[in-house]
């Protein structure tokens, strides 16, 4: 049988000479192999690929009697850690009819060669990102009960939007409820058999009164499009009543998750109000429940409004003035009042600031627009569903501004709370800002490249994209027209070092390094005062390998472990001031030679700004060629 590997310029051949040194080529390869009736064999072809992205490889193999060709794409990444920023623009041509605005774009200096790449993307709904999206909100991964909650509850909000803005086509409604029916089938993994729900069901010690909390309010909000079970609302409600303090407080008997939500000592007044939100939502419910809700939900209101003026905390005093709102008590508006002492105004926009102890040394590289911590995301999106609640338009639109400002190219925001808040009180919002009255002509300018972007009622939710060919150091967005629209310029690219100032200080050990086996122990642990909260340790595996997952330290504090894209990635509880250390074996399935350095991140889920990367690299595999690993890749013995 003939073999063929037919020549493309996307990658060099490697041709071995007498003395196994290799000679790059671009050329067709060819092998003739006898194959016996019944059998297979394999061939091997090295090849070096010349560039990035999607590599196409046709191979064909013929007989006398027969022939046959496969075609397969090679996907070539760039080596080092994917990076983002983006830059939304929303664009308000209410009262004016011409906008500009220059956008800056720098790198760092440690870029990957090649990696970088800047996309903008235009639309008309200020909800269109998320509706293009549900399935992408955020670059983390959701193996945990909270995070299943991210791919459940925006579906909810989008459709609640789509529907009261006459936008909602039945192709979006039918996905949006397939990852509702989905969302929910998986979150019911994670409940306990009390009813409570916990961020990794039975392996944790309790139930979460926070996740319940939250699994309740987002399971109520969907009924009215999939079957949610009474009976599981029930539980889990009269799970969190049963726990109430007798001064009408509800205390955290789990894990602190969420340590601002959850007040650090797992009592704080924002734990409260989260629960007495999900138990008013809840209110429709029928039978003594209803009656249980009504006791509890007045215990806490009580509480709140007795504590509220001692708050200093803002984060607090932002989701008490929402859940307060919603109970009609008449301590909501000075509750509010009070927070609006401490809005923050800045280029026509507000929202609100929580101090962090955290400051970026000048060594370390900063984009031209960061984003926010998600904390403050989550307590202004608190604030403008105050607005929206009372249909203040005027006060809140300067605040929507400021959220909209703060999203990730995907449509979500830094983490999952966050992202949760923000879209809930983006939806309710923006019910009241939508105008199906807009006509707008977007320009994005950089240097000799133009592109135009029209935005209407027709095409409200298409996002419609471009990417530039080259990377400028300014993009230029001007607007005619009249309405508001959104705009945004995403800048992604890699880099092989650390680019943020770490909160973990990790090490990275490299405890076997053959040619078919590499065995690796991270030790990380926690830089600030205290323990981190819930920690992912995101390992990635060479090209060519795959991680033996038994072969993983088990401790107290892991909770799960999970592969993805070649990474493995690992739950833990916190990573306190002690050395959390992980010992993980890996072991050859492909061949490849000159593996490029693989990285390890650990970050902080809650806020993924504290967080750690190093990088690590066989040295066995570095130097290896192809004869290392593929004595029958045309090498001589």
């Amino acid at each position: 049988v003939l073999v063929t590997l037919e020549k493309n310029d996307d990658f060099r051949s490697i041709l071995m000479d007498a003395s196994n040194n290799p000679t790059y080529v671009s050329q067709t390869q060819t092998s003739t192999i006898h194959v016996p009736s019944g059998q297979a064999k394999s061939v091997f072809f090295p090849i070096v690929p010349a560039g990035l992205g999607m590599i196409d490889l046709t191979v064909k193999a013929q007989s006398t009697l027969a022939a046959d060709g496969v075609r397969r794409q090679l996907l070539v990444e760039p080596e080092g850690v994917p990076k983002e920023y983006n830059v939304p623009i929303l664009i308000d041509l209410k009262d004016s009819n011409t906008f500009t605005k220059d956008v800056p774009i720098t790198l760092p200096a440690s870029v990957v060669a090649g990696s970088q790449h800047v996309k903008i993307t235009a639309i008309g709904d200020l909800m269109g990102p998320t509706v293009n999206n549900l399935d992408k909100l955020l670059s983390m991964p959701n193996g945990c009960g909270e995070q299943t909650m991210l791919g459940f509850a925006p579906d909810v909000f989008v459709t609640n939007y789509l529907s009261a803005t006459q936008q909602l086509s039945s192709e979006i409604k039918e996905k949006a409820i397939g990852f509702m029916e989905k969302g929910y089938q998986r979150e019911l993994t994670f409940q306990h058999r009390d009813g409570s729900f916990s961020a990794f069901g039975d392996s944790d010690k309790s139930g979460s009164m926070w996740l319940t909390a939250f699994v309740v309010k987002s399971f109520h909000q969907a009924k009215s499009h999939i079957f949610i079970d009474e009976e599981t609302l029930q539980r889990a409600i009269d799970w969190m009543i049963s726990r109430q303090n007798a001064n009408g407080s509800f205390p955290e008997p789990g894990r602190v998750i969420h340590k601002d939500m959850q007040g650090g000592s797992g009592s704080g007044p924002g734990l409260t109000a989260f629960v007495l939100i999900s138990l008013l939502e809840n209110n429709d419910l029928k039978g003594g429940v209803a009656q249980r809700i009504q006791i509890a939900s007045h215990k806490a209101v009580s509480y709140l409004e007795r504590e509220v003026a001692m708050f200093a905390d803002n984060y607090a005093l932002a989701i008490v003035s929402y859940c307060l709102a919603l109970a009609k008590s008449r301590f909501a508006g000075p509750a509010f009042a009070r927070l609006s002492n401490d809005v923050i105004v800045k280029d026509g926009m507000k929202h609100w600031h929580k101090a962090q102890t955290q400051t970026d040394s000048d060594h370390y590289w900063s984009p031209p627009h960061r984003q926010s911590n998600p904390i403050d995301i989550e307590m202004t999106s608190y604030a403008l569903l105050v607005y929206a609640y009372n249909n203040q338009f005027t006060d809140g639109l300067s605040v929507m501004k400021w959220i909209t400002s703060q999203r990730n190219p995907q449509g979500g925001f830094g983490s999952t709370q966050d992202t949760v808040v923000a879209l809930q009180a983006l939806s309710e919002f923006t019910k009241m800002v939508y105008s199906n009255n807009f006509d707008i002509q977007m320009t994005a300018t950089a240097g000799s490249f133009s592109h135009q972007f029209s935005i209407n009622a027709k095409n409200a939710l298409l996002l419609q994209s471009v990417e530039l060919p080259t990377i400028p150091s300014q993009v230029t967005i001007s607007a005619t027209g009249h309405g508001m629209g959104l705009i945004q310029v995403s800048v992604f690219f890699n880099v092989e070092q650390e680019i943020q100032e770490p909160s973990f200080e990790m090490t990275v050990t490299m405890m076997k390094d053959t040619l078919d086996a590499i065995q690796i122990e991270t030790c990380a642990h926690w830089l600030k005062v205290g323990a981190s909260g819930m920690t992912v340790q995101e390992i990635g595996v060479p090209t060519g390998f795959e991680a033996d997952l038994e072969s993983i330290t088990q401790l107290p504090t892991l909770k799960k472990i999970e592969t993805e894209n070649k990474k493995i990635i690992i739950y833990l509880d916190e990573i306190s001031t002690t050395p959390t250390c992980i010992v993980v074996d890996m072991f050859r399935t492909g061949l490849v030679a000159k593996t490029q350095p693989a990285a390890i991140r650990i970050y902080d889920y809650y806020e993924p700004a504290n967080q750690v990367t190093k990088f690590y690299q066989s040295q066995r595999l570095k130097n290896s060629n192809i004869c290392d690993i593929c004595a029958d890749c045309g090498c001589t013995a």
